[in-house]
This record gives C-alpha cells, sequence and structure tokens, in this order.
C-alpha cells in the first residue's frame, strides 16, 4: 500500500496508535451520553438484528486500546440514526468465560441488550437444546475451536428473535455511518435480481475484506477494470483534444487516446485499487457485489432462512476448518450464493487480535478516516 512508500514502520506504528486513540477518545464521549438516546424498540418479529461479537482480551495492549468501546460507539451511532430499516434491534453478544469480569460490557447492559454464553441474557433467546453441552463447554484444546462456536451461538439465539437478517459484527469493526442505508440498497437489488432470474436468495454477504487483499491482480476482473480505467483515460484526452484542437488527425487522436490509456493506468496502478475504490463509496449507487471469497469475517450479513443451516454445518466442522473457511466451504458445497461488498462497508480496528496475545497485524492496516 502507499504509506510504506513514504514511512517507516515505526511512523506508521505511531501514526496508527495516535489514530486509535482519537477514535477511542470519541467513542467515551459518545457512550457517556447514550443513556439519554434509547434504542429505538422493536415490535413483533424484527426485521434486522445487529449483533456485536465480543470477548474480554488478556493482551495488556489490547485493554489499552478499547476496540469494543469503538465499535459500540460508531454502532450504536449508525443505529439509532437509521431510518430504513425502523423495525430492528442491537445486541450484544458477550462470549467470555468469565462474563462478570468483563467491566466495558458490564457496564454497558443498562444501555444496550446483552446475551451471554456463560451467564443471564437480557432477552429471551433460545437455541437447540441438544447443543446446551457444546456451548456450556469452557476449555477447548484452541483458540479457534471456541472462536467457530461462539460464533454459532450468538448467531443461533439472534436468530431465535426471528429476524429476517442479522449482521454479525466482531468487536473490533466499525461500521461506515451509512452503512445500512447502502446494505438495504443492495438487498432491494438482489431482491429484483432473484424476482427476475428464479435465483435462490443469499447466504451471507461480507461487509469487509481485507484491503491489503483488494489491490490490482491478475483475476480477469481486476485486469479488466484496469482495461477499462485506460479506455476512460483514453477517451478523456481525445474528448479533450476534439474540444481545444482544430487538428482532425486520426494520428495526433490515437497518440492522445494512447497517452491516455497509459497515463491512468500508471496513476491507478500507483495509488493502489484500494485508494481508487474509496471514490466509489460516495454514492450507495457505486457500491459493487462480487462472489464471496474465503476470508475474513470482522462483519457480515447473514440471510435468515439459510441460517440453521449455516449453524449445522459449523457445528459438523468446527473442529476442521477456522470460521470463515467453514463458511466458504458451506456455500461452495451447498451451491447457496454470498458475496462480498465493495468499497468495504466497514473499518477494522484490531490490530491485536483476540486469538494470540502474543502478535499484532500490520499497523498500516488500520491507518484510516472514520469521520
Amino acid at each position: 500500500m502507499v504509506f510504506t512508500l513514504f514511512h517507516g514502520e515505526d511512523s506508521i506504528q505511531t501514526w496508527a496508535n495516535t489514530l486509535n486513540n482519537q477514535r477511542l477518545a470519541k467513542a467515551k464521549q459518545y457512550l457517556a451520553t447514550i443513556n439519554e438516546t434509547s434504542l429505538p424498540e422493536f415490535i413483533g418479529e424484527p426485521e434486522l438484528a445487529v449483533v456485536i461479537v465480543t470477548i474480554n482480551r488478556t493482551n495488556q495492549e489490547y485493554d489499552k486500546s478499547g476496540y469494543i468501546l469503538q465499535t459500540v460507539a460508531a454502532t450504536h451511532k449508525m443505529f439509532v440514526q437509521d431510518k430504513i430499516f425502523p423495525n430492528k434491534i442491537m445486541i450484544i453478544c458477550n462470549i467470555d468465560v468469565f462474563p462478570q469480569n468483563y467491566t466495558e460490557v458490564v457496564k454497558l447492559k443498562s444501555s444496550i441488550p446483552v446475551i451471554q454464553r456463560y451467564g443471564l441474557s437480557s432477552l429471551p433467546i433460545t437455541y437447540d437444546f441438544e447443543r446446551r453441552f457444546l456451548y456450556g463447554t469452557k476449555i477447548y484444546p484452541n483458540n479457534y475451536y471456541k472462536e467457530t462456536v461462539d460464533y454459532m451461538f450468538c448467531l443461533e439465539t439472534a436468530h431465535s428473535l426471528r429476524p429476517k437478517y442479522v449482521l454479525m459484527i466482531e468487536d473490533d469493526s466499525m461500521p461506515r455511518s451509512n452503512a445500512l442505508e447502502i446494505i438495504h440498497h443492495k438487498l432491494q437489488y438482489l431482491k429484483r435480481k432473484s424476482m427476475s432470474s428464479l435465483q435462490e436468495e443469499f447466504a451471507y454477504i461480507k461487509l469487509f475484506y481485507p484491503p491489503k487483499w483488494q489491490g490490482y491482480g491478475f483475476e480477469l476482473t481486476r485486469l479488466s477494470e484496469i482495461i477499462c480505467i485506460g479506455c476512460i483515460g483514453g477517451s478523456t484526452l481525445v474528448a479533450i483534444n476534439v474540444m481545444t484542437c482544430k487538428s482532425r488527425s486520426n494520428f495526433i487522436r490515437d497518440a492522445y487516446f494512447l497517452y491516455g490509456v497509459w497515463l491512468f493506468v500508471l496513476v491507478v496502478l500507483t495509488i493502489g485499487r484500494q485508494n481508487v475504490m474509496e471514490f466509489f463509496s460516495s454514492s450507495k449507487h457505486f457500491y459493487t457485489l462480487r462472489p464471496s471469497p474465503g476470508c475474513c469475517t470482522p462483519a457480515m450479513l447473514f440471510s435468515s432462512p439459510f441460517i440453521p443451516e449455516v449453524i449445522n454445518f459449523l457445528e459438523s466442522n468446527y473442529k476442521d476448518l477456522h470460521t470463515d473457511l467453514a463458511l466458504h466451504t458451506f456455500i461452495k458445497q451447498s451451491g447457496i450464493p454470498a458475496y462480498q461488498i465493495e468499497p468495504n462497508l466497514f473499518n477494522h480496528i484490531g490490530m491485536y487480535t483476540s486469538l494470540s496475545s502474543n502478535t499484532h497485524k500490520s499497523a498500516e492496516e488500520f491507518i484510516f478516516d472514520d469521520s
């Protein structure tokens, strides 16, 4: 990505930490006011359940990062400002083995409903009785096993409220302020598409994909993007030539076209596809859907009719596959469509992962503007 061309690793790390501290300060300021802003109450069966999946970290660096507070603040703000899904519910799903020790979530319980895998919940949730031993297990051979079962629990209990869609958000993912508007726009598109083609609805939509893997490559779709941008550049310069010059020489026009192609392609390859895509975030009409890749699960929208199948598949494969790969295997084997939205509707802020207390990801991935 572009940052490494101009900044060293230490300065990028410092910059990322500074931005995180600024987001955390804004989150704390916002959360101090939410007792005065009650969540909209849903009537009957909600159209949308927004679920934040969270666990208390023991990593000392994470403790100072305040990811859960940032995620809850941004999600709550998006939730209360949204008017497109009037009948919806926001939930925190605490999957910590000792929920009473998770002080941030304990403090939020008075403002936001909390469901707990190992404790009492604020809502009348249910799940398959045969999974009571699976969900009650506290010791696992590794964290990846528990991660998948945690995901199952939160997804299944949210589904028991009978929403039409479940938006699963991991506790280190911040939504764009207009994320629900764009989600609704794409749902309407998929609804029209399914009516015209008699195609099944989708299993899920991924709302985040790591930017480091969104660059230009040798995939046919990415190559076609570069060709289209080059043609736009060439056509632009030809149009300028026609409007400003008296020369009608085909040779001159061809030269302008080739120069425009070369110039635009060079520019987009230099700044990177990730930054080019940010121009498309200016309107909901510019967002696109593409087939879902294997990675990752920071933010996903599930379609309710397929959630039981998803949970059953995860239950059968949680020992063999990580959550994201199990979900991808599910759609491959079932043939049910699944999508990824571009540009991302969420920003990933979790430099320090909950699965390992000894490592952190590249700081460059966590430099973004959340305004």
